[in-house]
């Protein structure tokens, strides 16, 4: 195996990662790679798939599954530069990577207990997509009220809001203001401010959001990038929390 491409886009495939645990195995297909993942409260997990076709150079015959403790790439990876190039190769029981004139290598993790979860059967009918950019400005406004954030699809608007007694922060969208929202009945319902953060501050690149979930319902968060479609696609599931 041999995968060479932008230390930027090796960190963004690693947040999205570690935005839900700290652990994870890479399933390295002729196609591209696959990862799925859960938090070990599984509240949260996340779906990625990344086409081959992103990479530099990608030279994978055949399935290999790489066990990796995130944190330690991300050590290698703030070593150089995002425009720089990187390569990575598998060799047993390590992974090296190659910056220009640099080498280094870190050991893989045991993974006989580290199987992909199964993803969980929800279809939510109410969704809503909108720029990351609002999305940012509204988590941000309401994480400091509570320790969890409302959101609701209407019928014509998508709002984010956090209260106490003493305390409230809301941010409106009208619908023009969404690139699109889908209303069958409207939906509301409750999700924690810290994974949420996390999960938006992961999507990198990405400029629009995509919201599903219909009440009490778990979350769908699918991130929509500027590369043509189908090269990176990621869903990430949040459980909702109870009020």
């Amino acid at each position: 195996m041999k995968v060479s491409s932008t230390i930027g886009t090796l960190k963004e495939i690693i947040d999205i990662i570690n935005s839900i645990t700290g652990e994870a195995k890479f399933e390295f297909e002729p196609d591209g790679i696959h990862v799925r993942a859960i938090d070990s409260a599984r509240v949260a997990m996340a779906d990625l798939f990344v086409s081959s076709s992103v990479f530099e150079n990608y030279e994978v015959s055949e399935k290999t599954d790489i066990p990796l403790e995130l944190e330690r790439v991300r050590n290698v990876l703030k070593l150089g530069g995002n425009s720089e190039s990187i390569t990575i190769m598998n060799a047993p029981g390590k992974l090296k990577f190659t910056m220009g004139n640099l080498s280094k290598s870190i050991a893989l993790l045991e993974y006989g207990n580290m199987t992909a979860p199964k993803l969980p059967a929800v279809n939510p009918e109410n969704y809503v997509v909108v720029s990351k950019s609002e999305i940012e400005k509204g988590l941000r406004a309401t994480t400091d009220v509570r320790d969890s954030v409302r959101l609701a699809i209407e019928d014509s608007r998508f709002v984010i809001s956090s209260r106490t007694d003493s305390e409230d922060a809301e941010l409106i969208l009208e619908r023009e203001n969404c690139v699109e929202l889908v209303s069958r009945g409207g939906s509301k319902s409750s999700y924690p401010s810290d994974y949420l953060m996390k999960i938006i501050k992961s999507t990198g690149s990405a400029d629009k959001l995509k919201l599903a979930f219909n009440n009490d319902y778990p979350l769908i968060i699918e991130p929509e990038y500027i590369e043509k479609s189908g090269e990176k696609k990621v869903k990430f599931f949040l459980a909702p929390r109870m009020e």
